[in-house]
Formats: C-alpha cells, structure tokens, sequence
C-alpha cells in the first residue's frame, strides 16, 4: 500500500503581483495629509491672501478743516455773550466727554529741587492764593543765606574803608593846594625881594645880601615843586582809589545779587497756592524727593490746582456730526454724578485737526452754570443744540448761527477736473483701499488748496499726486515720505 503523499501542502510560488489592499492603505497614507494641507493653504488664501499681495505705495494727506458760519464763511468766529444764547432749540446731537479746568488745571511746582517737609493741604480743600501748600527742608539754603549775608558785609566793609581813604586823601589834596599857594605867595617876594636889592647895587646893600635874596628865592622854588610834586602823586592815588571803589562796588554787587539769589532759594523752600481754588492732585508726602529734569513729568509738581467757578467739558464729537458744531453753539450738559441736572454750557473752541484714530474732532465747552460738587475727569453727556442768538432787528427774529466743518483739498490730489466737478481716490474706511470719489468743488482756494462742497468729509484721506493705473478697490500703504 502506498504512502499519502503531502505534496498538495506545498504552495507553489506565485509571480509578484500588486495587492488591492496595499494600495488603497497607500493612497490613503498620501491623500489625507495632502488634503489637509491644501485646505490650509486655501483657508490662508483666504484669510491672508491679501496681504500676501504687494500694496500700491502712495503718498497721502489728510484734508483740510476749517469751522465757519454758512452766511459769512470767511468771516472771524466770535463768541456770543451768554445774556444772548437761546437754549430753546432742538438737540442736534450728542456726544460724550469728561469735565476738566478752565481754560486749564495750574501747577504749584518746587522751584528748586529738593526733599519735602512738610505738607499743608489735602485733595479737595480749597486754597486761597499765597497760602502755604509745603514746605522743603531748608537747612542748606539758610547756611547758605548766611555765607551770601557775611560776603555782602565784607564787600560793604572793604567799600567802606575805600571811601574812609579816598575822603583822607581829598583833605590832605586840599590842605596841599594851601600850602603850595601859600608857598607861591612867598616865592613872588622873595623874587621881588631879590631883585630890588640887585638893582640897589653896592651903594645900599652888599653883595652878600644880594646873593642871599637869591638863594632864599631858589630855595623857596624848590620848595613849591616839592609841593606840587606830592599834589600830582595825591592825584595818582586818588585816581588808584576810585579804581578800587569801582572794584569794591562791583564786588558788593555781586554780592548783594548772590545774596537775592540765597535769600530766592530760601523763599522757593516754601511752595504756595499759585491762584485761588481747589486741590485736584496732590503729588508729595514729607519725605519725598522733588527734582527738574526727571523723566516723570511730575518729578517736580506739588499739587495741581484749579478754580471751582471756571469749568469746561472736553467733548469728543464723531465726525459724522462735527459739521453741525460752531463757535458760541449752546450746549446742555449733563453728568451720572448729578443725574437730575442739566448744566448750560457754550462752546468757545473747536481743535484745528481731528483725531485720526478715534474719527472725532473736540470741542470745548464752557460751563455756564457752576455747581461746587462738579469735579475734572467726570464724565458728561453733552446735547449741542441748535444754535441762535436774538436779534435787535426791527422783525425782532431769530438769526440762524448754523456752521459747518469747511472741507479743503490739496489741488495736487485732484484729478479729471472740469469746471466745478472733479475726482479724487480717497482712503476707504478700512484704511487699506482707495476709492474713487466724485467731487464738487467751490471757489475759495488758501495755499494750494481748494474748497470741497460735497464729496468729502472731514478726516478723511486722499491720495497725493496719484499715478494714471489706480484701481478702484486697489490695496495701498502710505510712502515713507508720507
């Protein structure tokens, strides 16, 4: 019988061939990340293919405002008086702002630098003007005062023996010049005594005597240049004397300046109240170091005060409404701290630029109406009415005071000019691309620029001398020179 065979457990070798399985598992391995980052690329493509994009460099400016009345628009602005504003008109905006001193906070400053003594006032008390605010340590300025007083007395002393001198020599010139007249007196007769005797000759005299007439009569004239010698060096000396008074008085001078300036740093020890009013800030306790010239601003400052009866809010106005705000415009104003108030108020100052990050233009308000619980820094509402003084006409009507915001361009930016009518590429509100805006153009030019009645707004962004090929909706950046 014979044996199984197990041949039929052998495999047979079969020829390489590909396996479904395993390229599937290869194709995934490859797809999945080659499709995530495809989708990364496409979601940076989208967030950020903007800026992947070159920016058109140009030059930009910003345009001109100027706030004049629509009757008389080149007319100077003035400030009605308060007996004539009307708060009876309708609200034409609001806007937000914070209350601060008129027309501004002042600085009770250290004069010298120095540490702090002593400090007499707290944060909010009222002052009047002079009174004591703090005081420095002094004790180096009074030493100081000292050693300035004893060099003026020195000086004084040394001017006082000058004089003592220059009045000694003046008694002794004097009682020279009698002594050389008198000599002079006595030199004419021995002269004349001389020589009658030699015209006697030897019938009544003797030569003896004649010949002492003459020596007495030389004798006598030495006696007078003697005299007039020490005249002319009393004079030398006298003249050396008033170099030295001059000397001594300038010295005394100095002196007495160094002095004032010793006696100033010892007043300046003592800061007081520079106007009557209210501590807002106090920046000291005893003990602290005042010092000029630090980078703090306020290394030097004491206390900042203000006047309670004189107030102004500080209003930021959008620039969508800042057309509708004018010099002398009333204005209510209200504050959370004294919610069922409302203060009349005044405008009296509009910047001459407007706040580019913020889209405002601020104005100034004055507060008519004072309350002594009214603090800076509190925040405020403000309504802008619309704006009328009364008029003493015969009609006796309401006079408008509308004003608007003047918009004036540079010539430069303007572009397919005919007539009145004019474009500009303008920055749009993202601050990124430029439109093209149509313009109406008035007839007012100041310096190369020209008036704008419609077509802008203020604070907005044109393009300075623009290339021929911008686009509308074409990303820009401003040029380094802008």
């Amino acid at each position: 019988m014979s044996k199984p065979s197990l041949g039929f457990l052998k495999r047979e070798p079969q020829p390489n061939k590909p396996s479904r399985t395993g390229v599937r598992h290869k194709l995934i391995t490859w797809a999945i990340p080659a499709g995530i980052a495809i989708g990364i690329l496409i979601l940076l493509a989208a967030l950020f293919g903007e800026q992947l994009l070159p920016a058109r460099s140009v030059q930009l400016e910003t345009v001109a405002t100027l706030t004049a009345s629509e009757h008389s628009p080149d007319s100077e602005q003035r400030t009605p008086q308060t007996s004539e504003l009307s708060f009876d008109g309708p609200v034409l905006f609001q806007a937000s702002g914070w209350i601060e001193a008129y027309p501004q906070a002042v600085k009770a400053t250290a004069l010298i630098s120095g540490v702090v003594d002593n400090v007499f006032v707290l944060e909010g008390e009222r002052v009047e003007k002079g009174d004591p605010i703090a005081t420095l340590i002094d004790e180096d300025a009074r030493l100081d005062l000292q050693t300035a007083k004893a060099a003026v007395d020195a000086a004084q002393a040394r001017l006082a023996a000058n004089q003592d001198s220059q009045r000694s020599l003046a008694a002794r010139q004097r009682s020279l010049r009698h002594e050389l007249n008198a000599a002079k007196a006595q030199l004419t007769y021995l002269e004349e005594h001389a020589r009658s005797r030699s015209e006697l000759g030897d019938r009544s005299v003797s030569e003896l005597q004649i010949l002492e007439a003459r020596q007495m009569a030389e004798s006598q004239k030495a006696a007078v240049a003697a005299i007039q010698a020490k005249i002319e060096e009393a004079e030398a000396e006298a003249s050396r004397l008033e170099k030295i008074f001059t000397q001594h008085s300038a010295e005394l001078a100095a002196a007495e300046t160094e002095l004032a300036r010793r006696q100033l740093a010892l007043d300046r020890t003592r800061i007081v109240a520079p106007i009557s009013g209210r501590v807002s800030e106090l920046f000291v306790v005893p003990g602290q170091q005042r010092m000029h010239g630090a980078d703090d601003p306020h290394s030097a400052d004491i206390a900042h005060l203000y006047d309670p009866e004189q107030l102004q809010a500080r209003i930021d106005v959008p620039l969508a409404e800042a057309s509708a705000i004018a010099i002398g415009q009333p204005v209510y104003l209200r504050s959370n701290f004294l919610p069922d108030q409302k203060f009349r108020g005044q405008v009296i100052r509009i910047d001459g630029r407007a706040d580019l990050q913020r889209n405002t233009l601020q104005a100034k308000v004055r507060l008519l109406d004072i309350d002594d619980r009214l603090r800076p820094d509190m925040l405020c509402r403000a309504e802008f009415l619309a704006a009328s003084t009364t008029s003493d006409s015969p009609t006796g009507s309401a006079v408008a005071a509308q004003t608007r915001a003047r918009v004036f361009i540079p010539e430069s930016a303007l572009i397919d000019r005919s007539g009145e009518q004019a474009h500009t590429w303008v920055v749009d509100a993202s601050g990124k691309h430029i439109e093209k805006r149509r313009l109406e153009l008035g007839g007012e030019r100041r310096e190369n620029y020209r008036l704008v009645k419609e077509g802008l707004r203020p604070g907005d962004r044109v393009v300075i001398s623009p290339a021929a090929d911008l686009q509308e909706g074409q990303r820009v950046q401003p040029s380094s020179a802008d």
